[in-house]
C-alpha cells in the first residue's frame, strides 16, 4: 500500500513523472561522478603511500649498510628508533640475508626470524590497504646485498584522508539533488503548460461549455496536440450536430421502409414504432379505425406473446424465448418467419430482433417484413417442381392436371380453378381437371362449344386471347350460363388461354372467385404462368403418346425387317442386334453385346480377298467421322458357315451436337455375290488354269502403262509359246494337254512376282507382264531377261502326268518333255498403244523359234 501512494506521489500526473524522470537522471549521474571519483582519489592515495613507504625503507637501507655489515646493534637500533619516531610508522625492522631480525622498534622480537623475505634483492611492496602499507627494500654493501630493512606505515591518516573526501563528495551529491529537483520542477512545469491548458478546457467542456477551446502559441508537439484537440472538439460538436440531424432523418427513414418496426426496452415494453407499424396495426385490428391489441406504444409485447401462446401457438412461444434471449444479451440477434394467413390469402412475415445494448438504456429493435411473395414463389417452385417430377413419371394427364389445380388452390384458398381441353375437332371444351367446382357445373361445361360470348373458356379458347369477367353477374359473356354460374355460387371468371409450342390452342386454364373480384399483377402472371404449366403438361403426355406409338411402330420393324441392323454407342461397342443380324452373323444377342468392330474374333475381307481393317468398317468409319457411308461390300466369317458376303450401310446419330452412337443396315448378298464372282471368273479368267484371259491382261497392261508414267520405270511383256505340245495331245489326248497347261500356268506363277501378271491368251500361248522393273533401260532389260531365262528352264523341266482317274488301275502317268519359245518386249511411259506392245512380244516370240525353239528372243524398243 505504501509503495502504491509513494508511486502515485512521484508518477501520478505528467508534471511528476517528468520531475521525478529529470531528478533520477541527474542524481544518478553524478553519483556515478562522485563514485568514480573517489574510487581514483583512492587508488592515487594508496599509490602515494606505498611511494613514501619504499622511499623511507630504501632511505633507511643506505644509512644501515655500514652498521648491518658491522653487525652493530646499537646503530641500527638508532635508525630504527629514528624511523619510528616518524609519523603512522607502525614497525621498523633491519635483517641479515638470513631473516634475523638485528633490530626492531619492538626490542623484544629481536633476534628472531622473518620467512616471507623476497628471493630477489630490490625493494618490494608486501601489502598495501587502508590498514597497512607494508614494504621491504635490500640492504647493498660495496654491491653486495647484506640484509634488509622492513617498514610498515599504517593507514590511519590516509583513512581520515578519504573520510573527508566522500564527505565532500556526498555533500555536493545532496547540492546536486536540490537544484536539479528545482530545476526539473521548473522545467517540467513549463512543458506541461499547454497539457494543463487541455485539461482544463476538456473539464470545462465535460461541464457543458462546448463552445470553449484551448489558446495554442508554438509549434511543438505540444502545440500540435492542442490543435488537434481543439479539432477534435470540433469534430465533436459538427457530429453531435449531425447526430441531432440523423434522429429526424433515421425517423424519416423508419417511417419509409416496408417493414414495420417496433422498438422495446429492457422489459419488453413498446417505446417507439414506425409508419408501417402503424398502418398494420390498424389494417389488421378487428376494431375499425382503432389499431389492434396489443400492438401500441406503452404495451408490453413479451405480454402479448406470452397471450398467443397461452393459445397454443408454438410461433408466439418462439418469438418471446427469442426476444428474452436477445434482451438478455444470450444473443444479438434472432430472427423467425411465422406465418399469419387471413381468409383471402396465405401471408408470411419475418420477425427480426437486434440488440440495442445490454446498459440500463439498452433494449431491441423488432423488425416484421411480409415475405409473402417469397414464400409464395418458394411454395409455386415448389409446386412446379413437383408437375415436372409427375410429367418425367408415369402420371397420367387427368392426374397431372388434378395435382396443377388442386396445388394452385393451396396456395390461394380464395381461388377455384379448372383446366378444361380443346376436343380434336376444335370446336368443344373437354373437361380436364376442377376438383372443387360442382359436379352439375363440370357436366354441363363438359362438351361446350366455344365462340365469342360463349362463357370466359369458350371465348378464351376461341379467340385465343385471356378473357377477364370481374363479375359474371353482369358481362354479356355469361348471359347464357348465368343460372348454372348462380347455383354453382361463381361471383368473377378469368380464363388464360393455353397453347402449345407452335401457338395451337389446347385449352384453357381457369379461376373463378365466390365473389365480383378483379385481378392484380400477381394474379395475372400467375394464371398465364399457370397455363404455360398445363401447356408443358398437356404437350408433353401428348408427345409421349406419339413417342409410344413411334417407339411401337420402330419396335416392329426392328424385329420384322429381313435386312440386319446393329447398333454401337461411341465407343464402338454393340448395344442392339434385331432378329435379322443376328441370324445372318449366327450369333446371338448376348454374344453380340459389347462387341466392337475390332474384336479380334471378327475377320472381315475385301472382294479381292485383303483383310478388312476394323477402323476401317463403316460403322467405326460414320462414328469417327459423323458422316454416313453406303454400300459398302465385305466378306465375314460366320460361324459354322463359310463367309458370308453382306452390303453395309452406316449412320451416325448426333446427341447435342456430338455423335453418340450409329447404326449399321446389312443384308446378305452371299448368293448374288458368288454368282457376280462366277460370270466375273467366266468374264476375265480362263476356266481351265484360272489365269487372266486377254480381256484381263488388257486392263493389267493398262494400269501397267500408267504406273509407268507415274514412276518412270519400265515393264516387259514376255509371249510364250509351248514347243512340243501337239504330239502329247495326239498321243494321249486332249485330256493330258489340259494337265500340262495347267502345270506350265502353275509353274509360270512361281517363277513371278506377286504383281506380276500370268495370262492365257489361247492353245498353249501364255503372257507374263512384269511392272515396276527400273527406271534405267539396261538394267531393267537385265531384270527382263533374267525371269525370261528362269521361266524357259522351269518350263523345260519334265512333267509327270496321270491320265484318268487317280483313284482307278487303269490311271496312266506320262512323262513329257515340253519346252517354250520366249519372246521379251519392254514397254515404258513413251507407249501408248496396247497391241504394239504385244506385236512386238510376239514377233520377238517368233523369231525365238525361228533359231531353234526353247530360247528367250528380246524385241526392238519401241521409237
Amino acid at each position: 500500500m505504501m509503495f502504491k501512494k509513494l508511486q502515485r506521489f512521484f508518477t501520478g500526473t505528467l508534471h511528476r513523472q517528468l520531475t521525478t524522470g529529470m531528478v533520477l537522471t541527474v542524481v544518478s549521474m553524478m553519483a556515478y561522478f562522485v563514485w568514480d571519483m573517489n574510487r581514483y582519489q583512492a587508488d592515487v592515495a594508496f599509490r602515494q603511500q606505498a611511494v613514501k613507504a619504499v622511499d623511507m625503507a630504501r632511505s633507511a637501507g643506505v644509512t644501515s649498510a655500514i652498521w648491518v655489515a658491522s653487525r652493530d646493534v646499537s646503530g641500527l637500533h638508532e635508525i630504527v628508533q629514528g624511523l619510528s619516531a616518524s609519523p603512522d610508522v607502525r614497525h621498523a625492522v633491519v635483517l641479515d640475508t638470513q631473516g634475523q631480525i638485528l633490530a626492531h622498534n619492538n626490542m623484544s622480537l629481536r633476534g628472531q626470524f622473518m620467512t616471507d623475505l623476497p628471493t630477489l634483492p630490490e625493494a618490494k611492496v608486501l601489502q598495501n590497504n587502508v590498514q597497512l602499507v607494508d614494504v621491504i627494500s635490500p640492504v647493498v654493501f660495496n654491491g653486495r646485498p647484506i640484509g634488509w630493512v622492513r617498514l610498515g606505515l599504517s593507514g590511519q591518516s590516509l583513512e581520515n584522508q578519504l573520510f573527508e573526501l566522500t564527505r565532500g563528495s556526498l555533500l555536493h551529491l545532496l547540492m546536486v539533488l536540490a537544484i536539479s529537483l528545482v530545476f526539473a520542477t521548473l522545467v517540467s512545469r513549463y512543458l506541461t503548460r499547454r497539457l494543463h491548458d487541455i485539461q482544463h478546457v476538456a473539464l470545462a467542456v465535460q461541464a457543458g461549455q462546448a463552445g470553449l477551446r484551448v489558446a495554442v502559441h508554438g509549434d511543438d508537439e505540444a502545440a500540435q496536440l492542442a490543435r488537434q484537440f481543439n479539432d477534435m472538439l470540433n469534430t465533436l460538436a459538427q457530429r453531435d450536430q449531425a447526430l441531432k440531424d440523423s434522429e429526424l432523418f433515421k425517423d424519416v427513414i423508419l417511417d419509409s421502409v416496408a417493414a414495420e418496426v417496433a422498438v422495446i426496452d429492457r422489459q419488453g415494453v413498446i417505446r417507439a414504432v414506425n409508419e408501417q407499424w402503424q398502418r398494420f396495426s390498424l389494417d389488421n385490428s378487428d376494431r375499425p379505425g382503432q389499431p389492434a391489441s396489443g400492438t401500441g406504444i406503452g404495451i408490453n409485447y413479451l405480454d402479448v406473446c406470452r397471450t398467443q401462446e397461452a393459445g397454443d401457438d408454438t410461433y408466439a412461444t418462439q418469438a418471446r424465448d427469442g426476444i428474452l434471449a436477445v434482451l438478455d444479451g444470450r444473443m444479438s440477434r434472432f430472427s423467425l418467419v411465422y406465418p399469419c394467413h387471413s381468409p383471402e390469402q396465405q401471408r408470411w412475415f419475418t420477425m427480426v430482433v437486434r440488440t440495442l445494448g445490454l446498459g440500463q438504456h439498452g433494449g431491441a429493435a423488432i423488425t416484421h417484413t411480409d415475405v409473402s411473395a417469397v414464400k409464395q414463389a418458394e411454395q409455386y417452385e415448389m409446386f412446379r417442381s413437383h408437375i415436372l417430377e409427375m410429367m418425367a413419371g408415369d402420371a397420367a394427364l387427368p392426374d397431372l392436371l388434378h395435382a396443377m389445380v388442386s396445388g394452385v388452390e393451396s396456395m390461394h384458398p380464395a381461388m377455384l380453378c379448372s383446366v378444361l381441353l380443346l376436343s380434336d375437332d376444335g370446336r368443344h371444351l373437354a373437361h380436364g381437371a376442377a376438383p372443387s367446382l360442382p359436379d352439375f357445373y363440370n357436366e354441363a361445361i363438359d362438351g361446350a362449344e366455344i365462340g365469342l360470348g360463349h362463357g370466359s373458356c369458350g371465348t378464351a379458347a376461341y379467340t385465343g386471347e385471356r378473357v377477364i369477367v370481374e363479375d359474371v353477374a353482369s358481362h354479356p359473356y355469361w348471359v347464357n350460363y348465368l343460372d348454372l354460374a348462380q347455383r354453382a355460387g361463381l361471383g368473377a371468371c378469368w380464363s388464360q388461354p393455353v397453347f402449345s409450342s407452335t401457338g395451337q390452342v389446347l385449352g384453357t386454364f381457369a379461376i373463378y372467385h365466390r365473389q365480383a373480384h378483379s385481378p392484380s399483377d400477381s394474379d395475372i402472371a400467375m394464371i398465364i404462368e399457370s397455363a404455360r404449366l398445363a401447356s408443358i403438361a398437356i404437350e408433353h403426355k401428348q408427345t409421349q403418346a406419339a413417342l409410344r406409338a413411334s417407339e411401337d411402330t420402330f419396335r416392329t420393324l426392328f424385329e420384322t425387317a429381313p435386312v440386319g441392323v446393329l447398333y454401337q454407342n461411341a465407343d464402338g461397342k454393340i448395344t442392339a442386334a434385331n432378329p435379322a443380324a443376328q441370324r445372318i452373323l449366327g450369333l446371338t444377342l448376348d454374344q453380340l453385346q459389347g462387341r466392337t468392330s475390332m474384336d479380334p474374333r471378327w475377320r472381315a475381307i475385301h472382294e479381292d480377298g485383303s483383310d478388312f481393317p476394323g477402323d476401317q468398317h463403316p460403322i467405326m468409319v460414320a462414328l469417327r467421322t459423323g458422316t454416313s457411308v453406303h454400300n459398302t461390300v465385305m466378306g465375314v466369317s460366320v460361324p459354322d458357315r463359310d463367309m458370308v458376303w453382306i452390303l453395309v450401310s452406316a449412320t451416325p446419330l448426333f446427341k447435342n451436337g456430338k455423335v453418340s452412337q450409329a447404326y449399321v443396315v446389312f443384308e446378305d448378298i452371299t448368293e448374288r455375290h458368288q454368282m457376280q464372282q462366277q460370270v466375273r471368273q467366266l468374264a476375265f479368267y480362263d476356266p481351265l488354269t484360272q489365269l487372266p484371259n486377254r480381256r484381263l491382261l488388257t486392263e493389267h497392261l493398262s494400269q501397267a502403262m500408267v504406273a509407268c508414267k507415274r514412276n518412270g520405270t519400265y515393264g516387259a511383256m514376255m509371249f510364250l509359246d509351248l514347243d512340243n505340245f501337239k504330239p502329247l495331245n495326239d498321243q494321249h489326248g486332249h485330256e493330258a494337254g489340259d494337265l500340262l497347261l495347267v502345270e506350265v500356268a502353275q509353274r509360270l506363277k512361281n517363277c513371278v512376282r506377286g504383281v506380276d501378271t500370268v495370262a492365257r491368251i489361247g492353245g498353249d500361248e501364255f503372257v507374263v507382264m512384269l511392272t515396276d522393273l527400273h527406271v534405267d533401260a539396261t538394267e531393267s532389260t537385265s531384270q527382263a531377261l533374267h525371269v525370261a531365262e528362269k521361266i524357259r528352264a522351269s518350263l523345260a523341266q519334265p512333267y509327270l502326268l496321270t491320265v484318268g482317274p487317280r483313284a482307278e488301275a487303269s490311271a496312266l502317268t506320262v512323262e513329257h518333255h515340253c519346252t517354250a519359245s520366249i519372246g521379251v518386249a519392254l514397254f515404258s511411259q513413251h507407249d501408248t498403244h496396247h497391241e504394239r506392245i504385244l506385236q512386238r512380244a510376239d514377233a520377238a516370240m517368233y523369231q525365238a523359234k525361228d533359231e531353234g525353239r526353247n530360247r528367250v528372243k528380246l524385241g526392238q524398243m519401241s521409237r
